[in-house]
C-alpha cells in the first residue's frame, strides 16, 4: 500500500486520527459508466482484429475487451473516499493500494464535470485542486459522484464555515498527534473587501458603455440568474464566429489526418478508393504548382476554421459566469461535456485579455482570472481560469470591469518605452527575414529547391517590417492609483495583463549583453497567481527602477544606489543584487 499527500512537495503522509469518520463509495451508477469508458479505448484495437486480423485471432480481441469491462468495474470496489475535519481522503488500486490525502486547508479549486453518459445518469466527476494540480499524476479526483453530492461537497469544500461540520468534528477528548504532521485548521480569515468601483466614467465612456451594453445583452438573450446569483455574463449564439478565428482545429486536423493515414495504410486502401479525394488529388494535380500551393493553403485554412468554430460551439455552449453572494464567481459551459468551475474572490490577483492575430482582425479577445490555484497560460481553458472564451473586444473588457471591480486598468493609456526597445524589435524581425532568405537561397542552389522559392521568400521583408513595428507598438506599461500595474506586449498574442497591488511578491531585474548595449532592463513582477512572473519588457533602466520604487517603495528603497555615488560603476541603476 502506498500512503501520499497530494497537496505536499514530499515527505510523509499526514495521519488523520478522526478514525470515527466512515469511508464512502462512489456512486453505483459509476457501473454503467467506468466499463464503457474503458471498453471505448480498446474499441479501435477490438476493430482492428476482428476486421484486419487473421483467423484465430478474433478471441483474443474478446479477452481484451472483457478485461477492460472487469476493470471498469474493478474501480467502483476498490475505491472508497471520506471528508474529515481537515482532510479528504482517497483509498484506491487493486493491485496496489494509493491512499491519497489532501488537508482542506490547501484546497484552492473544485472543478465539477460530467461526459455526456454521466450526464445521461445524472454523474458528476470531481476533482479537487491544490495549486500543484496542472501536472499528471497530482491533485484527488472522485469520478463520479451523484449530482447533490458533488455540488454538496463543492460547497463545503470551497466556502466552509470557520468550524467544521458537526458530523466531521472529532469526539471529545481526542487528541490531535502534532508530530504525524496533522496540519491544525487555520481560523477563518476575513475575505478582502472587493475595490470600490470608479463613481465617475472615464471620458472614453467605457462605465458607462459597459452597463448600456450589458442591459442590452441580458435583454436580447435573456439571461436569467438563479437565487442569490449576479449574472455577469451569457453565450451569444453569435460569437460562434469567433471560433473560426482561433485556430483551435489545428489539432483536430492532426488527429484526423493521423487516424485516416494510419487506418488506410493498415487496410491497403489507397486514396482512388474515394472518389471526392481522388477528384481533389486530381484537381491539385492538373495545376501548377505555386496554384497547387495556394489552393491547398486556402483547403487547410477552410477546414481548420470550420473545425474550430464546431469545437468552439462543443466547449463553450451555455457558457454562464456568475458570481454568488459570498463574491465566488462561478462558470459552466459545455454541450457534450459540462464542466463548472468555481473561483474563490480572495483568490483572484488579476485579469489578462488576450487576443491573437486572427481574433485581433475580428475585433475579438478572450479574458482570463490571474489566480492562485488554477492553471495558466495554454492551459487554461482547460484549468478553468477562463473567464470568458473569444469573444467581442468590448465584450471581454466589460467582463473583466465586472470581475476586478475597476474599469480603468482595462483601456488605461501606457506609457511606451523609447528608442531602444524599439530598435531590438525591429532589429530581430529584419534579422529573422534575412536568415529566412539566405537559408531558402542556399536550399534552391543546391538541393534543388524551386527556383521560385528564394523571390517568393523576399516577401519576409515588408512582413517583417510590420511585426516588428506591431510589436513596439503593443509594448507598454502603467502603475495606477492603488498599485495596479497594467503591462502589454506581444503580437502574435497580444496581451493586456492587470495585476493588483497585492499580488507582487517580489522584482527581478534582468539585463543581457545587448539590453546593457541599449540601455534597457526587463522587469520582472514575481507573484504566486498565474504563470508567477509577468515581464514589463525592455524598459530603459532608470524607468525601470523608478516603476519598481513607486509600485512597493518599502522594497526597493534601502537597495537604491546614488546615481553620484560609486556603487553603481557601471551606470546602470540597476539596484544591487541582496
Amino acid at each position: 500500500m502506498k500512503a501520499r499527500t497530494a497537496a505536499a512537495a514530499g515527505g510523509t503522509p499526514a495521519a488523520d486520527t478522526e478514525q470515527e469518520t466512515a469511508w464512502r463509495r462512489l456512486s453505483p451508477r459509476m457501473l454503467a459508466v467506468h466499463p464503457l469508458h474503458e471498453a471505448l479505448r480498446f474499441l479501435p484495437v477490438v476493430l482492428g482484429v476482428f476486421v484486419l486480423g487473421r483467423d484465430g485471432e478474433q478471441p483474443w480481441g474478446l479477452i481484451g475487451f472483457a478485461l477492460a469491462l472487469l476493470v471498469g468495474l474493478g474501480r467502483y470496489f476498490a475505491t472508497t473516499y471520506r471528508v474529515t475535519a481537515y482532510h479528504v481522503q482517497v483509498r484506491r488500486g487493486l493491485l496496489r493500494r494509493e491512499v491519497l490525502s489532501v488537508p482542506r486547508d490547501r484546497i484552492r479549486s473544485v472543478d465539477v464535470s460530467a461526459r455526456v453518459l454521466q450526464r445521461v445518469l445524472g454523474l458528476r466527476r470531481l476533482a479537487i485542486g491544490t495549486g500543484r494540480s496542472n501536472r499528471h499524476g497530482e491533485g484527488l479526483v472522485l469520478d463520479a459522484l451523484d449530482i447533490a453530492a458533488a455540488e454538496q461537497l463543492r460547497n463545503e469544500l470551497l466556502h466552509r464555515a470557520g468550524q467544521p461540520a458537526q458530523a466531521d468534528a472529532p469526539r471529545a477528548g481526542a487528541v490531535l498527534d502534532a508530530g504525524a504532521g496533522v496540519p491544525r485548521p487555520r481560523p477563518a480569515k476575513e475575505e478582502r473587501p472587493r475595490r470600490p468601483r470608479a463613481a465617475k466614467p472615464r471620458s472614453s465612456g467605457c462605465e458607462q458603455g459597459r452597463e448600456e451594453s450589458v442591459d442590452e445583452n441580458r435583454g436580447e438573450d435573456r439571461w436569467d440568474a438563479g437565487p442569490g446569483e449576479e449574472l455577469i455574463t451569457g453565450l451569444r449564439p453569435a460569437w460562434v464566429r469567433f471560433g473560426a478565428f482561433t485556430l483551435s482545429g489545428l489539432a483536430g486536423v492532426g488527429v484526423l489526418l493521423t487516424s485516416a493515414v494510419t487506418f488506410l495504410n493498415s487496410a491497403e486502401l489507397g486514396p482512388e478508393r474515394f472518389p471526392p479525394v481522388r477528384a481533389l488529388v486530381r484537381q491539385i494535380s492538373s495545376v501548377p504548382r505555386p496554384l497547387a500551393v495556394l489552393e491547398s493553403v486556402v483547403l487547410g485554412v477552410l477546414v481548420v476554421a470550420l473545425l474550430s468554430a464546431l469545437g468552439y460551439a462543443a466547449s463553450f455552449w451555455n457558457f454562464r459566469l456568475t458570481r454568488l453572494g459570498n463574491g465566488t464567481l462561478q462558470l459552466t459551459r459545455g454541450l457534450v461535456t459540462t464542466r463548472s468551475v468555481t473561483i474563490e474572490r480572495r483568490r483572484l490577483r488579476g485579469i489578462e485579455i488576450s487576443e491573437t492575430l486572427p481574433l485581433r482582425l475580428v475585433r475579438g479577445a478572450r479574458c482570463s482570472a490571474i489566480t492562485t490555484g488554477l492553471r495558466a497560460g495554454g492551459g487554461a481553458e482547460h484549468g478553468g481560469s477562463l473567464l470568458l472564451p473569444p469573444a467581442p473586444l468590448a465584450r471581454a473588457r466589460e467582463v473583466a470591469a465586472a470581475v476586478y471591480g475597476d474599469a480603468a486598468p482595462m483601456d488605461c493609456p501606457l506609457t511606451r518605452h523609447g528608442t531602444g526597445a524599439k530598435r531590438r524589435r525591429l532589429t530581430r524581425a529584419r534579422g529573422a527575414a534575412v536568415v529566412a532568405i539566405a537559408l531558402t537561397g542556399a536550399l534552391s542552389l543546391w538541393a534543388e529547391w524551386p527556383t521560385w522559392s528564394c523571390p517568393a521568400c523576399l516577401a519576409l521583408l515588408p512582413l517583417a517590417e510590420l511585426v516588428g513595428r506591431d510589436r513596439y507598438r503593443n509594448l507598454g506599461h502603467a502603475l495606477l492609483d492603488g498599485g495596479h500595474l497594467v503591462t502589454r506586449q506581444g503580437s502574435l498574442v497580444r496581451r493586456r495583463q492587470i495585476l493588483s497591488g497585492d499580488a507582487t511578491v517580489g522584482w527581478v531585474f534582468h539585463q543581457s549583453f545587448f539590453q546593457r548595449r541599449s540601455g534597457v532592463t526587463t522587469l520582472t513582477l514575481a507573484t504566486a497567481a498565474g504563470r508567477q512572473s509577468y515581464n514589463v519588457l525592455d524598459l530603459p533602466t532608470k524607468e525601470a527602477t523608478a516603476l519598481a520604487a513607486n509600485a512597493r517603495p518599502d522594497w526597493l528603497e534601502p537597495f537604491l544606489v546614488n546615481e553620484t555615488g560609486g556603487e553603481d560603476d557601471a551606470g546602470t541603476g540597476i539596484p544591487p543584487a541582496a
